[in-house]
């Protein structure tokens, strides 16, 4: 009988795990203002102060664009820098991405309204704040030595050159390594430095968290497995466990 009530067992419990390992990856996205969502920060940083007057010292965390540019003042080496920022990424609340989550993919998008030079995009060090980032307030902008910011880049978009040679349109960057190391806490989220390249004068503009076009700010995309089980999978696991009791409620029954 025991061998009989633990075959059952099995059969009955097999398509619940079958269920559980065929659940598909699902797409979080986090997006500024979009199904209750406001944990985006970004801004731009400008070192220019010749060109209409010291920028140095200004923040523009509340523009509705970010303004990327390896030269935007004269008489020259003036570049801006960019910094974005995703929070309430992770947590147990629905729409967040829990510990035991498994990320597949991670992209970021942005849409380029200006056509303009490459960029490369690096790890953020050190904590900042939209309302009161400046050139100056982080001592000379980001430095990428691995303090301030990571010295390797997490991604190269463009080139480097003065050339437009990324169009107008969507931008999408792969962030999956990025995200992975914040989930595992081996890197804090203070999100992502846009550094231009050094020869690319040709500044590239993007609609940023405060545009008035919900669709055209900055999204997070996040494609994952979840560590939770679909509510189809605890029904079939209930019905299993009803089954099998009802089973050997029979045999009871019997002897």
């Amino acid at each position: 009988m025991k061998t009989t009530l633990a075959l059952t067992t099995a059969l009955l419990l097999a398509p619940w795990g079958q269920t559980l390992a065929a659940d598909a990856p699902v797409t979080l996205k986090f997006q500024q203002g979009v199904n209750g969502y406001t944990g985006t920060q970004d801004a731009h940083i400008r070192s220019n102060e010749t060109s209409g007057g010291d920028s140095r010292g200004v923040n523009y965390g509340s523009l509705d664009h970010l303004s990327i540019d390896g030269d935007d003042g004269s008489p020259g080496a003036k570049p801006n820098q960019g910094l974005i920022r995703f929070e309430q990424l992770f947590g147990t609340a629905a729409g967040q991405i829990r510990g035991g989550d498994t990320i597949v993919s991670a992209t970021l998008q942005l849409q380029v309204f200006d056509a303009g030079s490459g960029f490369t995009v690096h790890q953020m060090l050190r904590d900042w704040s939209q309302s009161t980032v400046s050139w100056n307030l982080v001592g000379a902008g980001i430095q990428t030595h691995g303090v301030e910011a990571s010295a390797s880049s997490l991604a190269s978009v463009g080139a480097n050159n003065s050339n437009a040679n990324i169009g107008t349109g969507l931008l999408s960057i792969d962030v999956t390594a990025s995200l992975q190391a914040m989930q595992a806490g081996t890197v804090a989220n203070h999100g992502w430095l846009l550094q231009p390249f050094a020869a690319g004068s040709n500044g590239i503009d993007f609609h940023s968290s405060e545009a008035s076009n919900a669709s055209l700010r900055p999204l997070l995309s996040v494609q994952l497995v979840s560590s939770v089980p679909e509510p189809q999978s605890w029904a079939l696991l209930g019905a299993g466990l009803l089954a099998i009791l009802g089973l050997q409620g029979r045999r009871s029954r019997r002897h």
